[in-house]
């Protein structure tokens, strides 16, 4: 009886694969890519710490529209600068959905702009609620020199303790821009050694391990039935879990019921208080969920940090290896600014700074692969049929890396931004169009122009109030892109030390 119950299970397990088999080439037959096996897919054939690298040699076999097979689940990928304008940008309608996986559920349920489809009318309204925080021009611009000139001052004198000594820059970094950003969403600076400090913290950084393309997480919003046979990610995302309640009480309990002039809005509103001023001012049916609210903030906040602390890591590596445009950087900084404190007015007089800040985020591609992006209607790209409901990211490592555009994408060269005269290339430029970390399109990062200026305002203060030389006992990791380890969702250097050496 047993035999015979265990051979009707393999037979109808054996039914069900193949049933999906054909079910999958009858959606997605007619669009390239390599040939896996049964169940698995593509998962074994692809280098889960450098997955964008298969990637790019597929594309260089099956063309710009490739799909990938993982467990049974198809993901699109665009892989060139023609396709990816079409998915984000000319059809960003047509792909602006987002996939609701269970890690993504678990930690925010499935909250916040970054997991809301476009169609969702909160979607929209979150993002201009944050512009308006965060405000692009005028007294904005004042707002983010206040808060990085507060925060700067943390960071010179951490760097200062150092006393010359070797240290690796990551906690200080991360720290500080975490400090920042807290001020901007919730208007209160933190002291980094309190509990909801290091809340958020771990917060952020377990949501972004959880999303490691090279882990389990990727089975588990496949098969979630796998939390209950030890998945690693599963129990990551349930401390994450513990710390986001953690989060969203302390915001409930001590920062909710303050009044204005309790928080640090002498520029502008924090992000959370806009959120809750429209709230108190709407109708019940227009409210933007408190979900959706909490969700903004956290998502708000790791983005944030994430982008700007692996970026200005990877930087003062990268500068470590290439002295003379290090020099050439802290040349152009003395001349403009000298020791008066830097203002974002000043990036206009600073080509060389803009050109090496672009530089670093095409060469380094922190983030090679999108987040994945779902297609609401039936639809197609360079003409190239893609079903609703499809799965699509971009690969931006190969748009950063064309060589058709870029000549010597594999060198570090801040020049490629500039002319003849040492100014900065005009805006319609194809090394301009073709640098695109943030993405483009209606979902291109809604706090794009904040993480440029910070990241402006940061490495002008640090190379103005510093020399940052390498040790020799301390040699440095190479900081090619090859070479680079996937931290969650980006690109982190190795870890290194370097000698911060004050001016002052």
């Amino acid at each position: 009886m047993f035999l015979i119950l265990l051979c009707t299970f393999v037979v109808l397990l054996v039914l069900h694969f193949v049933l999906k088999e054909l079910r999958l080439h009858q959606r997605y037959g007619h669009i390239p890519g390599p040939k896996g096996l049964p169940f698995i897919g593509n998962v074994h054939q692809i280098n889960r710490l450098q997955p964008w690298i298969s990637l790019a040699d597929w594309a260089k076999e099956y063309g710009p529209l490739i799909k990938v097979n993982v467990f049974g689940h198809v993901l699109i990928i665009c892989n060139t600068f023609e396709s990816v304008k079409e998915m984000l940008d000319t059809k960003g309608k047509d792909f602006g959905g987002r996939e609701r996986g269970f890690r993504s559920t678990m930690v925010t349920k499935a909250s916040g702009f970054l997991r809301m489809d476009m169609q969702d009318p909160h979607w929209r309204l979150s993002r201009r609620l944050l512009h308006s925080s965060i405000k692009a021009f005028g007294p904005g611009l004042s707002r983010i020199e206040h808060y990085a000139q507060q925060m700067s001052e943390e960071f010179i004198q951490s760097f200062k303790k150092c006393n010359s000594v070797a240290v690796d820059p990551l906690s200080t970094i991360f720290d500080t821009t975490l400090g920042m950003i807290s001020l901007m969403i919730y208007g209160r600076k933190l002291d980094h050694d309190s509990e909801i400090f290091q809340s958020i913290k771990s917060l952020t950084n377990l949501t972004n391990e959880s999303f490691h393309v090279g882990k389990d997480g990727m089975q588990l919003d496949r098969f979630p039935w796998m939390r209950f046979f030890g998945n690693h990610t599963y129990k990551i995302l349930k401390i994450a879990q513990m710390h986001s309640i953690k989060v969203q009480k302390w915001y409930k309990n001590e920062i909710a019921p303050l009044e204005d002039e309790e928080l640090d809005d002498s520029l502008g509103k924090p992000f959370m208080k806009v959120l809750r001023d429209y709230n108190s001012t709407c109708s019940p049916e227009e409210r933007i969920p408190d979900k959706d609210v909490m969700g903004n903030g956290i998502q708000v906040t790791f983005a944030g940090v994430l982008s700007t602390a692996t970026t200005l890591y990877h930087l003062i590596l990268t500068l470590l290896h290439h002295p003379d445009k290090q020099k050439k950087m802290v040349q152009e900084i003395d001349e403009v600014i000298g020791s008066r404190l830097p203002k974002l007015d000043d990036r206009s007089r600073l080509p060389y700074v803009n050109a090496v800040l672009h530089e670093i985020m095409r060469y380094g591609s922190g983030s090679p692969l999108t987040l994945t992006h779902r297609s609401v209607v039936d639809t197609d790209i360079l003409g190239t049929k893609i079903p609703k409901d499809s799965q699509i990211a971009a690969n931006l490592y190969l748009v950063h890396y064309d060589k058709k555009v870029f000549g010597d994408p594999e060198v570090f060269r801040p020049e490629r931004y500039l002319d003849e005269n040492g100014e900065s290339l005009q805006a319609e430029h194809e090394v301009w169009k073709h640098t695109i970390p943030f993405g483009m399109g209606p979902r291109i990062c809604a706090g794009m122009m904040f993480a440029q200026f910070r990241l402006f305002l940061w490495v002008c203060i640090l190379y103005q109030r510093f020399d940052i030389v390498a040790d020799p006992n301390h040699p440095l990791p190479p900081c090619d892109i090859k070479n680079l380890d996937v931290n969650g969702i980006s690109l982190m250097s190795k870890s290194y030390k370097a000698k911060f050496l004050s001016k002052e």
